[in-house]
């Protein structure tokens, strides 16, 4: 027990284990238009310039939560690495489910449009 202690408090203090965050679609829904245009990263990464936009959101209509949130959906977004595009613009992002992201911006708007727009049979909303 006293090993696994000393291991524990060990491997915490490391920065790559301390990855506390949020689940991304729980970190855009309360901004501005609904995080489309936000600036995020992941908790995991420690260089100062690489960061997703997000572009584009789907959220899973059938599972709204109590406060009006979706915890699940799709996220696509282009990827800047050293301010540079990575790979193609437009795609989608990976691990956006695990809770290891935070915000660099804020998008510029405030407005929540309301959310008309359907695809998939009526399931899912689209920003």
């Amino acid at each position: 027990r006293v090993r696994r202690r000393l291991l524990r408090e060990a491997m915490s203090s490391f920065r790559w284990f301390n990855t506390a965050g949020q689940p991304l679609l729980e970190l855009l829904f309360p901004l501005g238009n609904y995080g489309v245009g936000a600036r995020v990263t992941r908790t995991t990464w420690h260089r100062p310039n690489c960061y997703w936009v997000i572009t584009k959101i789907k959220y899973n209509k059938r599972l709204q939560k109590a406060d009006g949130s979706y915890p699940l959906g799709k996220v696509w977004g282009t990827m800047y690495f050293q301010d540079k595009l990575v790979g193609r613009e437009d795609r989608r992002v990976p691990g956006h489910e695990k809770p290891r992201w935070k915000l660099v911006e804020a998008p510029s708007t405030d407005e929540r449009p309301y959310l008309k727009k359907r695809l998939h049979r009526k399931y899912y909303v689209v920003v």
